[in-house]
Formats: C-alpha cells, sequence, structure tokens
C-alpha cells in the first residue's frame, strides 16, 4: 500500500520524543497482537499515532536509520523512489513554506527523490487543486494521481495498489491544470478511485461549478502577468 506522509512525519516526531528501540518494540508487539492498552482503555499508542497498515513502511525507515553513514544515505534515497507517497495539498504547501514539519536532510532527499504520489482532493474544494503546481517541488516526479474524496476517511481506503481504478483527466481540466502551472505534458496524472464509478462521477460531475470557474480565473491572472512581464 501507499505511503501516506501525513502519518510518516507523526512517526518521526514520535522517534525524536521516545528511544528508538522502544517504538521498535511496540511495534513489533502490535504485529503479534501483544500491545497493551492505555490505562482509559483506548488503543495502544502505536495504533493511536500510526496506522497500522503502515508499519512495513516504519520498519523500512528503522532499519535505514539504522546503518552506517553510507548506507544510510543510498537507503533513503531508494525509500523515496520506490515507494508510492500520498500527500495532500494542503500538506504539500507546507512542505514548501518556510518551516516545513521535516528534517532538512529528509527533506531535501524527499524532493529529489520522491516520483510517484497521489493527492487525494475534494471535487468541490477549488483551493486544493490550484495548489497541485506545488507537486512539481519534487523535481523527479513521474506520476501524480488525483484522488476525489467526498469524506477524509477516504483517503486511507487505499490498502492495495493493484485493486485501484484510474481514469483520465476530462480534457477541459487538464487544460486547466496546465494553465495554472502543473506540466501535465511532462507527468502522467490521472483520476484515482476505490469507490464505485458512480461515486467518482458526482465528483467529477462538481468540478464545472466548484472548480473550473477558479481555476479560469487564476489562468487568466497569468495569462495578463505573462504579458504585462
Amino acid at each position: 500500500m501507499p505511503i501516506y506522509l501525513d502519518y510518516f512525519l507523526r512517526f518521526g516526531r514520535l522517534l525524536r520524543n521516545s528511544r528508538g528501540g522502544r517504538v521498535i518494540d511496540k511495534l513489533r508487539q502490535a504485529r503479534r497482537g501483544g500491545a497493551s492498552s492505555t490505562a482509559r482503555g483506548s488503543k495502544p499508542l502505536v495504533f493511536v499515532i500510526l496506522n497500522p497498515r503502515q508499519q512495513e513502511h516504519f520498519e523500512d525507515w528503522l532499519l535505514i536509520n539504522s546503518t552506517c553513514r553510507a548506507f544510510r544515505a543510498w537507503g533513503k534515497e531508494l525509500f523515496f523512489s520506490e515507494k508510492v507517497f500520498v500527500i495532500r495539498p494542503s500538506l504539500m504547501k507546507t512542505l514548501c513554506g518556510a518551516t516545513p514539519r521535516i528534517i532538512p536532510e529528509n527533506l531535501s532527499i524527499a524532493r529529489a527523490c520522491i516520483r510517484h504520489v497521489i493527492a487525494p482532493s475534494r471535487g468541490d474544494a477549488a483551493s486544493q487543486f490550484i495548489i497541485l503546481p506545488r507537486y512539481h517541488t519534487l523535481q523527479n516526479l513521474r506520476s501524480l494521481s488525483i484522488q476525489l474524496c467526498r469524506r477524509p476517511s477516504e483517503i486511507l481506503s487505499i490498502s492495495n495498489l493493484s485493486t485501484v481504478k484510474r481514469k483520465p483527466l476530462p480534457e477541459e481540466f487538464s487544460t486547466l491544470l496546465g494553465n495554472i502551472g502543473l506540466r501535465v505534458d511532462q507527468l502522467q496524472v490521472d483520476l484515482l478511485y476505490v469507490a464505485d464509478e458512480g461515486e467518482l462521477q458526482t465528483q467529477i460531475e462538481c468540478l464545472p461549478t466548484f472548480v473550473y470557474p477558479y481555476l479560469r480565473t487564476l489562468s487568466a491572472w497569468r495569462a495578463k502577468a505573462r504579458i504585462q512581464g
């Protein structure tokens, strides 16, 4: 399954705030089903902070960081280049900002090596699509799949990439995204969905009403700026 960058960053904060060995033990216990619950009877800490389906990714990262410096650098490059990352547009905006939530060394490697991204977005939220050109901060980006979601829970619904369905971008949508700076001619850009196609079509039908007008306005501003510049 893809790696959800939100969980990955939370995992990093957990590692910085506690001993790495304790975290590894918690992950192993959780995998065996032997993790203990908290005093309040809620889920074990590792399940509260992390999605258990992401454990394989976290353990890969721990393995890489437990090796010698030379292997660590190569391992991080391989980690970011070979995995598929789910990165919300709002999180991508944060990563492009002055104070991203990731240490500089790892951020630099991630920006240089990430190749495959899923961007979960709502069909009625124009602000999320306006951010899409920021994904070009990822210098080696090859594919960008837009997952149209109605609810936040749908973002976590991808458990197996081999079972997802893909659909080409509507022609007007592709043109408008290109006009605001997304290099659709250089990337493999498509729509990705895990629900039935009827729900996807409902989301697509929202685009002309809630998204296209804003993209047209931004496109006109960019064209005007180019002329004046």
